[in-house]
């Protein structure tokens, strides 16, 4: 009888300990990640013109010590866009709307890329850019461009 108790106290045992520690995993929870997925360089050079109610963005393809980064797929351009008259909110996070897809063409890796788009009086825009690549990875923000019209 004694040998019948001690293997089924080693039994019930063996299957707390299952429920204790494998549900504990192995530590850090996050969402993930592919494995030798590289991300792509930043637009840091993303400049504004404006004529009339006209905008026009423009920034150039990021390199890799001094060349194109192969694999990019194109941009996506960003608009947050809040009424004048809105009170100014510090420290509120801001709220872009995607406005334009633009795939990069094999004639555009020398030249600027440019985005224009007709703005409204009374509003307070805040533009962005990101890289994305072939195979779907995104990059970073650019640097932003705030302006009152």
């Amino acid at each position: 009888m004694n040998e019948n108790f001690s293997r089924s106290l080693i039994a019930i045992l063996s299957i707390l300990l299952c429920i204790v520690v494998f549900p504990a995993g192995c530590g850090r929870k996050a969402a993930p990640v592919p494995p030798g997925q590289v991300k792509p360089p930043v637009v840091d050079d993303l400049s504004s013109s404006i004529d009339g109610d006209m905008i026009e963005l423009a920034w150039t393809i990021p390199d890799e010590e001094g060349k194109v980064a192969s694999g990019l797929g194109g941009f996506i351009v960003y608009m947050s866009k809040t009424s004048l008259s809105e009170s100014d909110c510090k420290g509120c996070p801001v709220l872009f709307k995607k406005i334009a897809d633009i795939p990069i063409k094999e004639k555009d890796i020398n030249k600027k890329i440019t985005y224009r788009e007709t703005m409204e009086k009374g509003y307070r825009y805040i533009y962005k850019v990101t890289v994305y690549t072939k195979t779907g990875a995104s990059g970073k923000d650019s640097n932003y461009i705030e302006l009152d019209h």
